[in-house]
């Protein structure tokens, strides 16, 4: 199937493109943590930085979702992906003095990318064929662990060598690259119908939503994915103060964990092709639960050796993770409304990424790294028992109509 896949020469490009422009975008995020970082020594800094690439995005991901099932995808990702080159680039700008300057650009880069992702999901299921939409997403994060692998040695030998600066740079050019490799995609438009004369933007939207609450799988995700949004917000402000506080590794040590989750990631393609016949909603489920479960460990860790060891489980469970939740969209909700469902998706991770980045620094300072990924994965896993429940009780209330008929 990976082969018939790669046969295609469309889907070739938006991965590649996605590929170039993910190694820019991993070099960016090295720089730019570390710089806050070591500038202010402040996890409340890096913090901040988060916060500013997710408050305003808020109504930016709906008009995402509405721009993605609007207009011509092609366009829109090759538009998006040339106005990141120049905001990518003017981070060579900041300075000390201009600190300010960093979130504003963090958040303007993070809205375009909201609109490119929301476009890129929602053309996918246009490129590929419904049963090959897990693999075709495997490939996607397979090239992500990919750029995550590649980037932090890329990334760690610049940094050193000539500071931030270089790393802003490459992530311009790697917009530039993927711009111009979505342009070659040959993609026809077939422009929607209206539904209503009086339809405007709020009611046209809010079809997604009426959407997906009607899918209970999509539901399941998206429940379980909020609170897993507030883990991530804790791992990505906790992550330096790890390395730094925790392991004595200094702030560059967060590389390191980048290499492991990379190297959880690389395997995934070859999990899914193993667990092909299993359901996309247990694998996702059970991915869950072994991430909750090892970002307990990743918080009271004090050695390097466990602490990478759990970081590679992490890469694994985090790409099924995303795997499933994607095919899972993709699969249950009509083409015609999957960038509107994307986008109420990518808003309601959004919220719950801004609560986590709001107690994250007071629940540090109250009850440590260890205590705070604790309170967050039990709720997490108690959620997940519930839900294997639930779908234990559904499979065997269906054995027994089936046995009833027969």
């Amino acid at each position: 199937m990976y082969k018939d896949l790669l046969k295609n020469r469309n889907f070739t490009l938006l991965t590649l493109g996605g590929f170039i422009s993910s190694i820019g975008d991993y070099l960016y995020n090295i720089g730019v943590t570390v710089y806050l970082y070591s500038m202010s020594k402040s996890v409340t800094a890096v913090a901040i930085m988060w916060l500013s690439r997710a408050v305003l995005r808020i109504p930016l991901l709906y008009l995402s979702g509405f721009i993605a099932d609007s207009y011509n995808k092609k366009t829109i990702i090759v538009v998006t992906n040339l106005a990141s080159v120049i905001f990518a680039f003017l981070f060579i700008t900041a300075n000390n003095q201009k600190l300010w300057l960093v979130y504003i650009l963090a958040f303007l880069l993070q809205s375009l990318n909201d609109v490119d992702v929301s476009t890129e999901t929602a053309m996918l299921p246009e490129l590929v064929s419904k049963e090959e939409l897990a693999s075709s997403n495997s490939i996607f994060s397979f090239l992500e662990s990919t750029s995550i692998f590649l980037s932090p040695a890329i990334g760690g030998i610049l940094y050193k060598l000539y500071g931030s600066n270089i790393l802003f740079i490459i992530n311009a050019s790697s917009f530039l690259a993927a711009t111009i490799l979505f342009s070659f995609i040959k993609y026809r438009f077939v422009k929607p119908v209206k539904a209503k004369k009086n339809t405007g933007l709020i009611e046209n939207g809010l079809k997604g939503y009426k959407v997906f609450t009607k899918t209970s799988n999509v539901k399941t995700i998206f429940a379980i994915m909020s609170i897993f949004a507030v883990l991530g917000r804790f791992y990505e402000t906790y992550k330096v103060a790890v390395s730094d506080v925790l392991l004595n590794m200094k702030p560059e040590g967060i590389i390191y964990f980048d290499y492991a989750l990379a190297i959880g990631g690389l395997s995934v393609p070859f999990i899914i092709k193993a667990i092909t016949k299993r359901s996309h909603i247990e694998i996702f489920i059970l991915s869950t639960l072994v991430t909750a479960v090892g970002y307990i460990i990743f918080g009271y860790s004090h050695s390097f050796i466990t602490t990478f060891a759990i970081l590679i489980i992490l890469g694994l469970a985090q790409n099924m993770q995303g795997i499933y939740s994607r095919t899972l969209i993709q699969s249950n909700i009509p083409k015609e409304y999957i960038g509107r469902v994307f986008s109420f998706y990518k808003i309601l991770l959004t919220t719950f990424a801004i609560l986590g980045l709001l107690v994250a620094s007071p629940f540090y300072d109250l009850i440590g790294i260890g205590n705070s990924f604790l309170c967050i994965s039990l709720i997490l896993i108690i959620f997940c028992l519930f839900q294997f429940k639930y779908l234990f009780n559904t499979k065997s209330n269906n054995a027994l109509l089936s046995s009833d008929e027969n």
